[in-house]
Formats: structure tokens, C-alpha cells, sequence
């Protein structure tokens, strides 16, 4: 009992360590960039020394993929909690949005570091080279997600027609831009566009006119 003790204290002391690194990764990459965001500094701010992150991650590399893969877990476990609601289609759509806002409003962080990739910044060396597919399947997972609750919508005739992948595509993108551009302020884009005026802009594009009220 007391060495399963022991190896149970050993395990959780050293994901808090791997979480302490990934949080101090994603500072680092969001403040620095992936190009000069340097394992020394990640060091740095996460307490560890650089050849103790080695015993974490193999290389950069794949501390940036898995700084990337670790949210997008926590997004997809969103994204499924509100596709297995009992919300209809657009009620669903509207919830992401809700519930996106609210994700990247608790990671600030993250949504600076997102900007690096919308901003075009190439990653270091082959990051995405040989991590690409754990990355991009979370991706495609939450397409897949979106494109399912706007076919349910189109069979019930509450969404416009047209290729459900496509409209996921673009209604992802809407909601992307609307969360990375909120800036460091939201009460200054609640000024300019409110959550309300976002709402409707969404609904106007997807819903099937008379299918019922925004």
C-alpha cells in the first residue's frame, strides 16, 4: 500500500510538472513567438532547467505541438458537450459561441498564441512536419462536429442548404476571428460589436428565413 502510495504521488507530482511546463510554453510562445520563444525561457519562467524540460519533451518542437494539442483536448470536450445537448441546431451553433467566448476569455494566453498562427508566423523548424497529424485531427474532429449539428439542422429545415462542411468551415471561421479579434479588451469590442449584434449576424447567415425567431 504505502509504495502505491508512493508511485501515485510520484505520477501526479509529475503531470503538475508537465503542466507547469505547458503553461509556462504557451506564456513563453504567445509573448515571444514560436521562432524566439526559447526553451531557456521557458526554463526560465517554468522553474525547471532546460535539459530537465528534455526529460519531458523530446525538442521544441514537440513542446509546441503539444502546447497546441493540450487546449484543442479541452476545446473538443467542449465542442462535444454542446453537440450532445438537447438544444436544437442553431440553439447548439449559438452555444458554441458562448462557449468559445468563455474558453478563451479563461485562456487569454492561449488566444494571444493563436494570433501567431493567424498572423501567418511559419513555426520552428519542422514543428508541424512530424506532429501535424495529432494537431490536425483535432481539426477535422471539430468540422466534423459543427458540419453534423448543421446537417441535423438542415433536415429539420431550421439551416440553409448547401454543403454542410463548407458552412461549418465558414461559421468556424466567423467565430474564430470574432474570439482572436476581442484583443485585450472586451468591453471595447462589446462597443463595436456585441455579442448580441455577433448572434444575429451568425443566425442571419445560417437560418432559413420564417424558421423561426434569431
Amino acid at each position: 500500500m504505502t509504495e502505491d502510495i508512493r508511485l501515485q504521488r510520484r505520477a501526479k507530482r509529475r503531470a503538475q510538472n508537465r503542466t507547469d511546463i505547458l503553461d509556462a510554453a504557451e506564456f513563453v510562445f504567445a509573448h515571444e513567438g514560436f521562432k524566439d520563444g526559447s526553451l531557456r525561457k521557458i526554463a526560465e519562467r517554468s522553474g525547471f532547467s532546460p535539459a530537465a524540460i528534455y526529460l519531458f519533451f523530446d525538442n521544441k518542437e514537440r513542446l509546441v505541438a503539444e502546447t497546441l494539442s493540450r487546449r484543442g483536448d479541452e476545446l473538443l470536450t467542449v465542442l462535444h458537450r454542446v453537440a450532445d445537448s438537447q438544444l436544437d441546431p442553431l440553439g447548439k451553433l449559438h452555444l458554441v459561441i458562448d462557449e468559445t467566448t468563455s474558453f478563451f476569455g479563461a485562456r487569454p494566453t492561449f488566444r494571444f498564441l493563436l494570433r501567431h498562427l493567424r498572423g501567418g508566423e511559419s513555426m520552428t523548424g519542422s514543428v508541424l512536419a512530424n506532429f501535424s497529424d495529432p494537431v490536425e485531427n483535432r481539426f477535422h474532429e471539430a468540422m466534423l462536429l459543427l458540419a453534423r449539428i448543421i446537417e441535423d439542422g438542415q433536415e429539420s429545415g431550421q439551416i440553409r442548404l448547401g454543403d454542410a462542411a463548407v458552412l461549418a468551415h465558414l461559421y468556424s471561421a466567423l467565430v474564430n476571428e470574432y474570439v482572436l479579434f476581442l484583443g485585450d479588451d472586451s468591453t471595447a469590442m462589446d462597443q463595436r460589436l456585441s455579442p448580441d449584434q455577433f448572434h444575429g449576424l451568425v443566425d442571419a447567415a445560417l437560418r432559413i428565413e420564417g424558421s423561426g425567431n434569431a
